[in-house]
């Protein structure tokens, strides 16, 4: 069609208002549930330590003649383990200018940004606590490090071919994991940590967090989720093709998928009441000089990760993306 002779079109137009909501939408995950699982602790210095301690071995011939002198026995000192605390820290700079103008989906600037860093150093620490990365000690040229739970898992440590987990019985676990040859994840695998975990602690394991492709392999075991169609009454049909509970012969693991494992080849199974974040002042908002037309705020959370007993978590290691 031809357009009409002087038709005023919208494309002419001066002063055209634009489209935009009073909303902003996150399109990232910020969603911490390993770290918001777990116990809170109180750090009073950059090396917290705890001590561990284990019974002797259940023995069933233990007995003594009535009347018979009594000999001290021979006893175990406990092992003082612990970890370095992380400064996770974030910088905000706005100038008074971008802080005051009308916007759409925020009003204070400096207040979005603010709550935007809490949300990112929350996740920088759940991608801590999911980490190999070993302690390091803080110097005066080295940022202190706080170790991972993939290196505090020494006792169930399942690896592929010459893969190994360092044994971790006193200061903090600072030796860095042996590389292993990957596998396939199976049903077996699972099975043998749950196992582990169990024998080793006594206690059972309440998750196991994996990474999407794992959870996809999980869901795939025989029986574990069989496709079918799950009708009832006039309802519509629905296909089930997953699973979110693992009922084991040693406890019933929530199976969470975690976006910050992609591509991990690890799957951690964990039992969150023996393990805590242990804070030295929480999450603390501090005011910078101010050395210009601008206002500066410095977020920190110093933090370590700290598995109370080591025992009662494990991993599965050397898995095949």
């Amino acid at each position: 069609m031809t357009v009409p002779t002087n038709l005023y079109q919208k494309a002419s137009l001066k002063g055209n208002r634009e489209d935009l909501i009073d909303k902003i939408f996150n399109t990232s995950p910020n969603e911490t549930p390993v770290s918001s699982a777990m116990g809170r602790a109180t750090a009073t210095t950059d090396f917290h330590e705890w001590q561990t301690d284990a019974l002797a071995a259940a023995n069933p011939a233990n007995k003594m003649i009535d009347g018979d002198d009594a000999t001290a026995q021979a006893q175990v000192a406990t092992n003082r383990i612990g970890n370095y605390l992380q400064i996770f820290s974030g910088v905000i700079g706005v100038s008074r200018r971008a802080n005051i103008v009308k916007k759409a989906g925020r009003g204070n600037e400096m207040k979005y940004l603010k709550a935007k860093k809490m949300m990112e150093l929350k996740r920088d620490i759940e991608a801590m606590v999911l980490s190999n990365q070993v302690a390091i000690a803080a110097t005066t040229s080295v940022a202190g490090q706080s170790a991972g739970v993939g290196v505090q898992s020494v006792t169930t440590a399942l690896h592929g071919g010459a893969g190994a987990t360092a044994a971790w019985t006193s200061g903090a676990p600072t030796v860095a994991i042996t590389g292993g040859t990957n596998r396939a994840f199976t049903e077996a695998l699972l099975k043998t940590a749950c196992q582990s975990i169990y024998s080793n602690s006594g206690q059972f394991a309440e998750m196991i967090v994996l990474s999407p492709s794992h959870k996809a392999t999980f869901s795939g075991f025989t029986g574990i989720a069989a496709n079918r169609f799950e009708v009832k009454g006039k309802s519509q049909g629905s296909v089930v093709g997953a699973a979110d509970v693992y009922v084991s012969d040693f406890g019933s693991l929530s199976v969470v998928p975690h976006y910050l494992m992609v591509g991990a080849t690890d799957a951690f199974i964990l039992n969150t009441d023996y393990m805590d974040l242990a804070f030295l002042d929480g999450f603390v908002t501090s005011d910078l000089a101010k050395t210009g037309d601008s206002d500066k705020v410095l977020i920190t959370a110093d933090c370590a990760l700290a598995v109370r007993a080591p025992t009662a978590i494990g991993k599965i290691a050397n898995l095949t993306p």
